[in-house]
């Protein structure tokens, strides 16, 4: 009787204790499935930010020109992980402006006056909108001499030259593409490494 009673008992140990390890096992993948959701979740936002903006270039520009009716010096589109905008400067008046818009909603995040320095006041800086190609039209001169995301764009003048500035990234190689704001032709292409993982690879 004492063998009879005692083999239930132990094999209850045992049953036991394979629900104890079962939970314990369980727990490390139910960790590991959520931090595959979370991981999904920031992955897909990335992406979704990665998108072109509904607000584009010129309509960043002609919002600006509703506001401050003068000459757009800079204009450029900026990202980060949650948001992307438009941060435009222009001068009216003996005064700079700095206006930043939504790139999505086109609603102005920021308006900004100071008066203009004497040093500042150089015509060679001034960017004319008439006769220059579109922000579309830059950007895909852009994208095809260097494949990837466009990170940054800005439209400046360098030396009396209009010209669309574009910092392109392509998984750890990160592009300078410059664009010529009259004819859409390259006028630089430089590329270099991104080395954010060289201290994984000194482990």
């Amino acid at each position: 009787m004492k063998k009879f009673i005692y083999i239930p008992v132990v094999a209850g140990a045992l049953t036991f204790g394979g629900i104890v390890l079962a939970n314990t096992d369980a727990n490390p993948a139910g960790t590991s499935e959520t931090n595959s959701n979370s991981a999904n979740v920031q992955n897909s936002n990335q992406q979704s930010n990665q998108k072109a903006p509904k607000l584009t270039f010129d309509d960043a520009s002609a919002k600006a020109l509703e506001i401050v009716g003068g000459t757009i010096t800079d204009i450029e589109l900026e990202r980060n992980m949650n948001s992307a905008y438009y941060e435009v400067d222009v001068t009216h008046e003996g005064y700079e402006y700095d206006l930043k818009f939504d790139a999505n909603t086109g609603e102005v995040l920021e308006q900004k006056r100071e008066k203009e320095d004497d040093r500042d006041d150089d015509s060679d800086d001034i960017v004319s909108m008439e006769g220059l190609i579109s922000s579309e039209e830059a950007t895909k001169a852009a994208l095809a001499a260097a494949n990837g995301t466009v990170k940054d764009m800005e439209l400046d003048n360098d030396d009396g030259i209009a010209q669309y500035e574009f910092e392109i990234e392509d998984g750890k190689t990160e592009h300078e593409v410059t664009v010529n704001a009259k004819d859409g032709s390259i006028i630089k292409h430089e590329t270099d490494k991104n080395d954010n993982d060289d201290d994984n690879d000194d482990d």
